[in-house]
């Protein structure tokens, strides 16, 4: 497996950057998970889109599918052309107009799922989990078999988090807040918050979502001591 960083912002980039956004390649085939600002003009740098295999969206918040609306249009002018091979689109039952222009695509084979539920596309396996956070929002494990990687998407602390970390082998998690500006009703966790689930289970685990308003060095100095837990970085393929 191998993951590599389109956006790591949210909810908004840093100037040159782009929001949620992460390409999965698993023994050939290619996972997209989720599209924020930013994203597509990255995404066909490296893959055509018409050779995504499946997309996950996590929910339905502009950081993290603000640019699905510009890949409908790039499917469109395809299937303007005759194409038809349509990817697989996992994403909540909900969301506002966006999570419905989403599901009522005519170019997506879409699959609505709600936390609890597992669902196979070819060698692959997608293990969903309901997360934390003021829409619907899922978490997901995707496993090849031999490997298996693990997305928060946006959450605070639930028992899904717990379910997340363990026996999977590399974590990308939600790390919105230092821990001096978290608080329970709000809606990310921090980056100490996964600096210690990944003590807790093991793994190894990439902090995303990173907030604006921090400076890399800031992020740094918190998990300068913890080989197992790294920040993403834009551009930058990870191998799991």
């Amino acid at each position: 497996m191998q993951l590599t960083i389109l956006g790591k912002y949210g909810p908004f980039p840093k100037q040159g950057g782009a929001t949620s956004s992460y390409l999965l390649n698993c023994n050939g085939k290619n996972v997209l998970i989720d599209m924020g600002a930013g994203s597509f003009s990255r995404l066909i740098k490296i893959v055509k889109p018409e050779d995504l295999d499946v997309i996950v969206l996590s929910h339905f918040h502009f950081d993290h599918t603000s640019d699905v609306g510009v890949l409908i249009y790039y499917f469109q002018s395809l299937f303007n052309k005759g194409y038809d091979k349509k990817p697989l689109v996992i994403c909540p039952d909900s969301g506002g107009a966006l999570a419905e222009s989403v599901i009522s695509c005519p170019y997506f084979e879409v699959l609505t799922v709600s936390g609890g539920e597992i669902t196979f596309h070819d060698e692959l396996s997608f293990e969903i989990f309901e997360m934390k956070h003021p829409v619907p929002t899922i978490g997901v494990k995707i496993s090849d078999g031999e490997k298996t990687f693990a997305y928060t998407g946006d959450t605070n602390l639930c028992y899904s988090v717990d379910d997340l970390f363990e026996n999977s082998d590399l974590v990308l998690a939600d790390g919105a807040f230092l821990r001096k500006d978290w608080g329970e009703n709000l809606p990310h966790l921090s980056v100490e918050h996964i600096l210690e689930f990944t003590e807790k289970y093991g793994n190894k685990s990439i902090i995303s979502h990173i907030n604006p308003k921090y400076t890399q060095e800031e992020i740094e100095d918190v998990i300068k001591n913890y080989k197992n837990c790294q920040l993403a970085q834009e551009g930058k393929t990870y191998t799991i």
